[in-house]
């Protein structure tokens, strides 16, 4: 078969995509089917869809028919539309024409949470979806297979059995949840407790008194006897907390409890103190002291417990299996998983693994279907330990469960929370079944089309079977340890299917794409060298890889690079689409960036050599075509260099081998001077003789006009290096400070009203200091100033003039708009002109 290229080699509406996939990710609008279980990645589906179709369809085919298969611009989410049957035999005619058959079948080998096979199955094609690990592999068979296969008599057989279970643990267990006053209790307030080594006084652990913010109740600690006790206030005089980066102070003598000290404690004593009770009332939620009742139904559980441990373990209903050290910041202080859950809570988890066999014994329907409602509803299980255990916190401001994986991983939280898993509240087990009737429902609703699909619990390289087409996400290698971090769920998982489906009694760890405990960045690479190799020997004579890929890195890119290359591939396309949830960047670690490129590539069939300092100039010429069109995409930041690095894979990758005529120039270095040519395209857009500024207006004015006013320590970096400057020498002199969110390390960008004392020792800061004399006595006190300080009116207004493209209610645009006596309507739109 000829190689005929595709619409996606040819075009993609990014800007459009992008702008969906942001709403895609925000609170209501997600689609629910990634409501049946966490996982940590998963694309929006709008891209998935994207991506996908562009595979389908022709490089000539209309654009704006295009759009509309997308169903973009509509009053809901695209995700909600389904096909028309029209569309679906317009897609099918294509696909024939390119791939010689009607439904072609789309391989993700790194599946995950399932977006792109869903919406390959949605597209009609057949699928083939993979993932190393189990858990995974249970989503994409909840998910995919079995809605697709069973649709609505899934539905009723898994939500009758979870009401069963419901019904039969609340029963059993009612009595350990007693309620306050004839009021439900929503949530347990509980904090660990160690003993001071010099008074011997025991102390909470808290991390913070405060209660609700908004209400601003709060606990105030007192000692009477040598017994911490409590009273709730109301008001803003919030006692500090009794920890503070791992150590504690004590209430009594402040004398300082070291963490190796909490660690033992915690490890040989396991003691809590239950702090407050959230109560559901007729306005909302309220905030009381233990009652009796309360504590004595604690003490209850413990003494169940205790009697019952012997029989629980022997039943296997007790997750002994030791955390993954290192990975699971639990580990120092729990290191088993069942001490991620107090006693009432691992008695409420043994009886819902216990009555989900019990159903299963009772279940009288073939094996097949068996497995499909027994897997479905053991999803309970994944979703409520994320919101019932030690890990969880309460979330003081939105005054419900903040679920434990918040932080992406299990964490240890000194004063944390508990649901009461039988009331209408956050994270309690009717609202996780309401969860899963709705997941199920719009996948049965969404994948109506005649498709297969085959799902593979493998390693990438136990896969043999021939596709045309792969699309797939693989992990990035510093993001998340999958095998290590989804023990979280498995440990309680296995246990309930244990004699439902054959499943490996560990998660196999030797072959997770990702940098753990015992996988080191060698072998992370040497896997994702195997992992492109094995794509290239999957994929038909003439068939297409979709990948994507995202992080700011160099070093990132010139392996990637190096990889496909090796694996003999070549990039005949990259699209940047925002993909990411459009939080703080500091959250997403490394790969603090919003938008992922999408890679798409072909076998390479010819050997071609290339001198690097040639190839040099081609790559020059092609960025500065795409740099245009990147920021009219709306890209910013380390979102447009890591489209820029994505770009010059276009280039690269049609070489399977690059020499140097000196032997010093890499393609680590043509990646570097990327970074170069994005910093020099803003800033000659935005200013005139960009080139003649000092270098730290030069990082101050780049970041301020692509967007950048918080970032990562690595995307700061990456700039700083492009522009030969030290951040610590921009922190010394006041124009960036650190920011430190848990682990997380990154900068602030001081605009001129976050500063104190200016001591101008560069441009930047003669501006700034310009626009606070302004600021406090207007234009007089402006001119006094440029009469004192080493540049030329001209040198000023020519920042304040690109300040001028800047968000609207920046408060150096308004400063900058009044300096200059213009008003802000009379301002171009941002990007609509340049200075010539």
């Amino acid at each position: 078969m000829e190689e005929k290229r595709t619409l996606i080699e040819t075009f993609l509406p990014v800007e459009e995509i992008s702008a969906e996939a942001k709403k895609e990710k925000l609170g209501n609008a997600k689609p629910a089917r990634s409501m049946l279980h966490y996982w940590w990645t998963r694309k929006p589906l709008i891209a998935s869809r994207a991506t996908v179709l562009g595979a389908l369809l022709p490089e000539n085919y209309d654009i704006n028919d295009f759009k509309k298969l997308l169903y973009l611009n509509k009053d809901k989410r695209s995700h909600n539309y389904n096909l028309k049957k029209s569309e679906y035999e317009k897609i099918r005619k294509y696909s024939y024409e390119l791939w010689d058959t009607e439904s072609p079948t789309i391989m993700d080998p790194f599946a995950g949470g399932g977006s792109i096979p869903f919406e390959a199955l949605r597209m009609g094609c057949n699928v083939i979806a993979n993932d190393y690990n189990p858990v995974s592999y249970l989503i994409l068979k909840g998910s995919l297979e079995f809605p697709l296969k069973y649709k609505e008599k899934l539905l009723k057989d898994v939500s009758d059995g979870l009401k069963w279970i419901f019904d039969k643990s609340y029963n059993e267990l009612k009595d350990f949840y007693p309620k306050y006053e004839n009021k439900d209790v929503a949530a347990y307030i509980h904090a660990w407790v160690v003993k001071c080594p010099d008074c011997g006084l025991k102390n909470p652990l808290v991390g913070q008194w405060s209660l609700s913010r908004k209400k601003k109740i709060f606990l105030d600690p007192y000692i009477e006897g040598n017994i911490v006790k409590f009273k709730i206030k109301t008001g803003d005089a919030v006692p500090d907390g009794t920890v503070k980066r791992g150590n504690a102070k004590c209430i009594k003598c402040g004398n300082v409890i070291k963490n190796d000290i909490i660690k033992k404690e915690i490890f040989e004593n396991n003691e809590e103190i239950l702090l407050a009770l959230v109560l559901l009332d007729k306005n909302g939620k309220s905030y009381v002291l233990p009652d009796k009742t309360n504590i004595d139904a604690l003490e209850e559980s413990k003494k169940f417990l205790e009697k019952h441990w012997d029989l629980l373990i022997k039943e296997d209903l007790i997750p002994l299996e030791e955390m993954p050290e290192g990975e699971v910041p639990t580990y120092r202080y729990l290191k088993y998983w069942y001490r991620i859950l107090n006693p009432r809570q691992l008695i409420l988890f043994s009886s819902l693994i216990r009555y989900i066999r019990l159903y299963s014994s009772n279940l009288n329907k073939d094996d097949e279907y068996k497995r499909a409602v027994i897997i479905s509803m053991s999803f309970i299980l994944g979703k409520h330990i994320d919101y019932n255990c030690r890990s969880t916190s309460w979330h003081r401001l939105n005054q419900q469960i903040a679920h434990a994986l918040t932080t992406r991983r299990p964490s240890m939280f000194w004063d944390h929370s508990e649901v009461n898993p039988f009331v209408k509240s956050s994270g309690t087990l009717i609202g996780m079944i309401n969860d899963i009737n709705k997941a199920l429902k719009y996948s049965v609703e969404k994948l109506e089309s005649n498709t297969n699909i085959l799902i593979e619990n493998k390693s990438i390289t136990e896969l043999e079977l021939n596709t045309p087409i792969i699309v797939t996400d693989p992990p990035y290698f510093d993001d998340v340890q999958y095998a290590e971090l989804s023990e979280f769920f498995y440990v309680f998982e296995k246990r309930a299917l244990k004699n439902i489906i054959k499943l490996p009694l560990e998660i196999q760890k030797s072959e997770d794409l990702s940098v753990g405990k015992k996988r080191s960045k060698d072998v992370f690479e040497h896997l994702f060298n195997v992992s492109c190799q094995k794509m290239n020997s999957l994929l038909t004579e003439n068939g297409i890889l979709i990948m994507y890929f995202a992080h700011s890195s160099v070093k990132a890119w010139d392996f990637v690079v190096n990889s496909l290359r090796t694996a003999k591939f070549r990039i005949t396309a990259t699209w940047p689409i925002h993909t990411e949830n459009p939080n703080n960047p500091l959250s997403r670690g490394n790969a603090s960036i919003m938008s992922s490129i999408v890679i798409v590539a072909r076998k390479r069939k010819e050997d071609k050599t290339g001198y690097i300092e040639e190839i040099k100039g081609d790559v020059e010429e092609h960025l500065k075509a795409r740099l245009q069109e990147f920021w009219d995409y709306g890209l910013r930041g380390a979102d447009i260099t890591v489209s820029a690095m994505g770009a010059t894979l276009d280039i690269l990758t049609q070489y399977s081998e690059i020499k140097s005529y000196t032997g010093e120039m890499t393609v680590k270095d043509i990646l570097e001077l990327v970074e170069i040519y994005v910093v020099e395209y803003i800033l000659e857009k935005f200013l005139k003789n960009s080139e003649s500024l000092d270098s730290p207006t030069r990082f101050y004015t780049y970041c301020r006009l692509s967007e950048l006013d918080g970032m990562s320590f690595d995307t700061a970096n990456l700039i700083s290096k492009s522009l030969s400057i030290d951040l610590k020498l921009l922190e010394s002199s006041g124009n960036i400070s650190s920011i430190t969110k848990g682990s997380k390390k990154g900068i602030k960008i001081l605009k001129f009203d976050e500063r104190e004392d200016i001591e101008v020792k560069n441009l930047i800061d003669a501006v700034q200091l310009g626009m606070l004399a302004y600021d406090k006595g207007g234009m007089r006190e402006f001119e006094s100033v440029l009469a004192d300080i080493p540049y030329s009116q001209g040198e000023i207004f020519n920042i304040l003039e690109s300040f001028q493209h800047l968000e609207s209610g920046d408060p150096e645009k308004q400063i900058a708009l009044q300096i200059l006596g213009k008003s802000a309507d009379l301002i171009p739109e941002k990007g609509q002109t340049t200075f010539d």
